[in-house]
């Protein structure tokens, strides 16, 4: 995906039926976010700014996303607007992983197109929820 609007999604028909793109700036969280989803047997590809992010969708589609909110070059809303609104990207679910902790922010999340919301620090067991829930 292009960041000027260009193009949007894999150059290819193709998609990864399993992987989840994950989407933080915070190296620890990144990690803690794969290994949780490594173990519920799902494969996972890390970006760790936007700019990352853009460039993993424009080679593959994934299964998920899950975004932070708050990220160094940008806002994570904002991608989700962009993706949300796109035919090729419309349908992937996403959910937003982040450490606002107000009703305000879930809200603004699903506003923006967010189809689940979790907030930092991470319950375990409710997170395991949510991913299985939108993967069907």
């Amino acid at each position: 995906m292009e960041p000027s609007g260009g193009r949007i999604g894999p150059s290819t028909e193709s998609s990864t039926s399993g992987r989840i793109l994950v989407v933080d700036d915070h190296e620890l969280n990144l990690k803690l976010l794969e290994c949780l989803l490594e173990l519920e047997g799902h494969e996972v590809r890390a970006a760790d700014s936007l700019a990352a992010a853009e460039r993993a969708l424009a080679e593959e589609q994934p299964a998920m996303i899950v975004l932070d909110v708050n990220l160094p070059d940008g806002n994570g809303l904002e991608l989700t607007r962009k993706l949300k609104s796109h035919p090729v990207t419309a349908s992937i679910p996403i959910v937003a992983c982040t450490a606002g902790v107000t009703g305000d922010d879930e809200h603004q999340a699903l506003e923006a197109g967010c189809d689940a919301y979790v907030s930092k620090p991470i319950d375990l067991r409710r997170f395991a929820t949510v991913i299985a829930s939108m993967l069907g």
